[in-house]
């Protein structure tokens, strides 16, 4: 008797795997009350001294304390004030208070104190 054994690709094996956990997940959770997110808010006077209140990269309408920019960090031109008053749009904080947010040659934005890189 001849017996054929079937060997799913490796890309199949991997979605089968990341649909396992997901479905665990998933369940896990319809067994508990809810997942609790840390660091979780809704305006910038929730969170501590030196960050804000910007929207998640990952859940859009989840907005998460996040630091302020340090010397490298990308920015958004238009967002200053710390704490805002209304919520945030951006998914970044400000600078920090020593920092400019500033247009560097490949067109992104970050926060720096070095002033030579500045787009005039």
């Amino acid at each position: 008797m001849i017996y054929l054994v079937f060997h799913p690709p490796a890309a199949a094996m991997t979605r089968i795997v990341h649909s396992s956990v997901l479905l665990v997940l998933l369940l896990s959770l319809s067994w508990s009350r809810g997942a609790v997110i840390t660091g979780a808010c809704e305006r910038d006077t929730q969170c501590g001294l030196g960050m804000c209140c910007a929207v998640s990269l990952w859940l859009r309408g989840l907005r998460m304390c996040t630091p302020q920019g340090v010397d490298g960090d990308e920015c958004h031109p238009f967002s200053h004030k710390v704490p805002f008053p209304g919520k945030r749009q951006h998914h970044t904080c400000p600078c920090l208070p020593h920092l400019v947010c500033t247009r560097y040659v490949d067109s992104r934005y970050r926060c720096t104190n070095d002033f030579k890189n500045m787009d005039f």
